[in-house]
């Protein structure tokens, strides 16, 4: 039997309280899901505590009973029960991924869990079996803020991917009206939904434009609906594994980040890829310096840095061309880059 034949899995996390929302399961029987606490947005302090302390508990006492030769963990938030578990097993191989990128000044002025949390992190980066962040600007960023405590050639690149079985033929022509979508947490503060839906609401019906989100403020929602457009649709929530379905059917999928913190101006955020498997042009702010390098009108699906504060100089015709284009696909999926990660896990499991 092969090690991956003989692989057993234990996820610790909690679980997000909301009733659009399902709960996933993966369906294999060597893949257990243990949801600890259950959390919701606007939780009181006390509560949201609560919740953190009865997760690291719970999941020091699930580890012992696992006694998994290997750890992965995701944030700094999530960081304690293996760096306890690490402490005491130091046979053990750690692994550790981070979704996103928090700066050394981020660390200091936020929760007082992540930066003590985080002291403990960065004297064991160079003893970890691996440490990865999704793109090499945030590599870098990460790599001078913890100087001198060097990783020792641990450091390692791991995007976030859809699977390839999202792979949808792009279109070779563009819808009328052209259909745009969002897809995502959904706010006024740090993105350019003001801007963007005043330009939609200016182009008087020549684009149409969904929002597809479990997670929009409640300013967000009243702007929108406020706005009595008849070609700006708030939509209900999709669940992850639905989203292709509904992303083919459109011509555009629209990135709006503002890029008003480190994490989001080095970004190239997993909505790019979804987009793009799903066949489907991207628009993203030129702000966002971690997608520029994905950007291309040279084939098709495009992917377009526009400059939210003169969507008016927009060049609608150029931007949705397909004149002269030839067709590249996608080849952004999770198989090509987690490979590497289980062949490390595996390998190092003895």
């Amino acid at each position: 039997m092969s090690k991956r034949e003989d692989l057993s899995v234990l996820l610790l996390t909690n679980q997000v309280v909301n009733d659009d929302l399902s709960v996933f399961e993966t369906g294999s029987s060597k893949v257990k899901i243990v949801r600890i606490a259950r959390v919701s947005s606007g939780q009181a302090s006390l509560v949201r505590y609560w919740n953190y302390f009865l997760f690291y508990l719970t999941a020091l006492w699930r580890l012992g009973l696992f006694a998994p030769r290997s750890v992965l963990y995701f944030e700094t938030l999530s960081s304690f029960p293996a760096l306890v578990y690490y402490r005491f097993f130091k046979k053990i191989k750690l692994y550790i991924h981070y979704h996103e990128y928090t700066s050394e000044q981020e660390y200091q002025a936020g929760m007082v869990l992540n930066r003590f949390f985080h002291r403990w992190e960065k004297k064991i980066y160079s003893k970890a079996a691996w440490v990865s962040h999704t793109n090499h600007f945030r590599m870098s960023l990460f790599e001078k803020d913890i100087y001198p405590q060097q990783l020792s050639g641990n450091g390692h690149l791991l995007p976030n991917y859809p699977p390839e079985r999202w792979r949808s033929q792009s279109k070779q022509f563009m819808h009328d009206p052209l259909l745009v979508v969002y897809a995502g947490a959904f706010s006024l503060d740090t993105m350019y939904v003001v801007e963007f839906a005043h330009w939609v609401v200016a182009q008087q019906g020549k684009v149409r434009w969904d929002i597809y989100s479990y997670n929009l403020t409640t300013q967000a929602r009243h702007f929108i609906r406020d706005l009595h457009c008849p070609w700006i649709q708030l939509q209900p929530g999709v669940d992850y594994e639905d989203l292709p379905s509904i992303l083919k059917k459109y011509d555009v999928g629209l990135i709006l980040y503002r890029g008003h913190i480190l994490n989001y101006i080095y970004n190239a955020p997993n909505k790019l890829f979804e987009y793009l498997a799903c066949g489907i042009d991207v628009w993203f702010p030129h702000v966002m310096t971690g997608a520029k390098e994905y950007a291309t009108q040279t084939t098709y699906p495009k992917v377009i840095p526009i400059d939210f504060a003169h969507l008016n100089e927009m060049d609608l015709g150029g931007m949705i061309s397909r004149e002269g284009l030839v067709l590249s696909e996608s080849n952004y999926f999770y198989e090509c880059v987690l490979e590497e990660l289980i062949r490390n896990m595996i390998g190092n499991d003895q």
